[in-house]
């Protein structure tokens, strides 16, 4: 059995080294700056008695559209208030809620991965790789990374969970899960990768996949009871998207911000105002795509250097890409292809107009004129291709050969991998050392274990293969946090009762703090600490549809001085 230390040490290894942020020393960033400003604002209303539906200090006035996007109904993201209850101030609570909502999704990728591989020390190791990957290092820059994953991983636990036991429990599970996915950051990211899923499954599991239905079938006739009430729970889950959906249709609110990047101000206007939903396909595709975010110099290279000013920061262990190569040397399987198929499709669809499939899917399927970031897709890939990886160790564990000509070969054959693997890192630019150590340790330990010379127990070989995994990704998080110590700062976190002024100020606050290079200090200071913000509508975004208007006819220092 693995002991409660096993699972409890690489957390502890992980805050060692993300300290300065689990700490506060160094402040959330970016996007997840931006999620922070409106958590604190929301439950800094609730704790003072109201439930805001309006920011009365931005851009005029504007509907708190946050309510519906941001995971605030989520039942992880209540420790926010509980903590500031018992006494602990906002930003060390919201950076608390990340924390424990991050390892609840490494135990469930366990347990995932438990299902999926029928093997608990195999599940393990991909428990370990899932924490040491760049979703335990991103989710300070781009928190909706976990806000889509985390979930994601639960519903497809219970989902085959659920599909190998028609329980009443799995039900209630996968209904619970579902109803988190649809009140966090939209659920078309989800629905992107589970039609993925289901294409893959049903072509490669065709009977199951027959099976499952009238299972399903059968499930729901006999419960029927359970299963509206399940479907009472999702549609009240949906209810706060619905809400703000309908509002933007019904031509009071207006969210013209993504209209206006890449058109002209009359087109913009004209669209806005024309009630036009969705994006066009040129926005969706001129940036935010995998293959404008991610890399391939920075999947080896330079990972010293990676900047805390990224939000789209996607390493995974150097070992999976070494047990990734083994793929070479074992045998196909349906698994294999359903992990491998789904990475590439995701993959493609994240790639934007780099591959024809996003314009099909655009044209066909409704809900992809409403997302833009498809490199948030590059999120799902991690947990998916650690899956895949690790699956492959497996094959390759369970190969015993017979004889010492057998192993050998399969000696003889490690090597090889990892000398293609020595050469493919050559060609890139400051690939650290710690890579080349990795490979090195790596190509030893498989070697002595098939040379037979120690009979080590599992559990021990468990320990040596978490080891490798952790190598390299402890020493890039360290160096990640070294360069992040320069954006040391304090944002607001105290508790606040609003005074409005009779009078809006002019000049607009300002920080020195580096976090604000890159995010516009005024989109969120305002409502982390409720203080009314300059009267200008320059960008507007989710506005009034009449402060849009009139912000397009009136001059800005007369429209200013009327609004001041």
């Amino acid at each position: 059995m693995l002991s409660a230390f096993a699972f409890v040490a690489p957390c502890v290894l992980w805050i060692f080294l993300m300290r300065d942020f689990v700490f506060g020393h160094i402040p959330v960033n970016m996007d997840t700056n931006t999620i922070y400003g409106v958590a604190k604002f929301y439950f800094n209303n609730v704790l003072n008695g109201v439930v805001p539906l309006w920011e009365p200090f931005i851009t005029l006035g504007r509907p708190f559209y946050a309510i519906s996007i941001c995971n605030l109904f989520n039942p992880v993201t209540q420790i926010i208030p509980l903590l500031k209850l018992a006494g602990m101030n906002y930003a060390h609570a919201f950076v608390a809620y990340m924390v424990v909502y991050f390892f609840i999704g490494c135990a469930g990728f366990y347990f995932l991965a438990k299902e999926v591989l029928k093997d608990k020390y195999m599940a393990y190791l991909a428990y370990v790789a899932m924490i040491f990957s760049s979703l335990g290092a991103s989710m300070f820059t781009q928190l909706t990374f976990l806000e889509m994953v985390v979930p994601s991983i639960w519903f497809f636990f219970f989902l085959l969970r659920f599909s190998r036991q028609q329980s009443q429990g799995n039900f209630l599970g996968l209904t619970s899960v579902a109803m988190v996915l649809i009140s966090s950051y939209l659920p078309f990211y989800f629905m992107t990768v589970f039609l993925c899923f289901s294409v893959v499954f049903i072509l490669l599991y065709a009977k199951e996949a027959q099976a499952f239905c009238i299972d399903l079938y059968a499930f729901l006739f006999k419960y029927w009871r359970l299963a509206l009430l399940c479907l009472v729970g999702v549609l009240l889950a949906a209810a706060p998207l619905l809400a703000y959906k309908i509002l933007d249709a019904s031509g009071d609110v207006v969210a013209p911000g993504r209209h206006c990047e890449y058109t002209s101000a009359q087109e913009c206007y004209d669209r806005t105002m024309g009630r036009q939903g969705g994006m066009a396909y040129d926005e969706i595709t001129r940036s935010g795509t995998l293959g404008e975010r991610v890399d391939m110099q920075y999947l080896f290279g330079n990972l010293d250097k990676i900047t805390y000013g990224s939000d789209s920061l996607f390493f995974l262990p150097v070992w999976i890409y070494i047990l990734l190569g083994l793929s070479l040397f074992l045998r196909l399987t349906r698994l294999t292809v359903i992990l491998s198929a789904m990475t590439l499709f995701i993959g493609l669809i994240g790639s934007g107009n780099a591959s024809g499939l996003l314009g099909f899917l655009y044209q066909h399927i409704f809900f992809f004129a409403y997302f833009r970031n498809l490199f948030f897709l590059g999120a799902f890939l991690v947990p998916i291709v650690i899956l895949l990886g690790v699956y492959q160790l497996q094959m390759l564990l369970s190969i015993k050969p017979n004889g010492n000509s057998a192993r050998k070969m399969i000696i003889c054959g490690l090597i090889a991998l990892h000398a293609l693997l020595f050469i493919f890192l050559k060609h890139f630019k400051g690939v650290p050392t710690i890579s080349y150590v990795s490979l090195s340790v790596s190509v030893g330990i498989l070697s002595i274990y098939y040379m037979d010379i120690f009979r080590l127990p599992i559990k021990i070989w468990t320990g040596i293969f978490a080891a490798l995994l952790i190598i390299q990704p402890a020493w890039l998080l360290n160096a990640y946090a070294l360069n992040a110590g320069e954006f040391a700062s304090v944002l607001p976190s105290m508790h606040v009762t609003p005074v409005f002024s009779w009078v809006r100020p002019m000049k607009a606050a300002v920080s020195t703090s580096r976090i604000y290079q890159f995010v516009p200090y005024e989109d969120f200071w305002y409502d982390m600490s409720m203080t009314d913000a300059p009267p200008n509508v320059r960008y507007p975004q989710s506005v009034t549809r009449w402060t849009f208007d009139l912000s397009q006819h009136t001059p800005e220092n007369v429209l200013a001085n009327y609004a001041q």
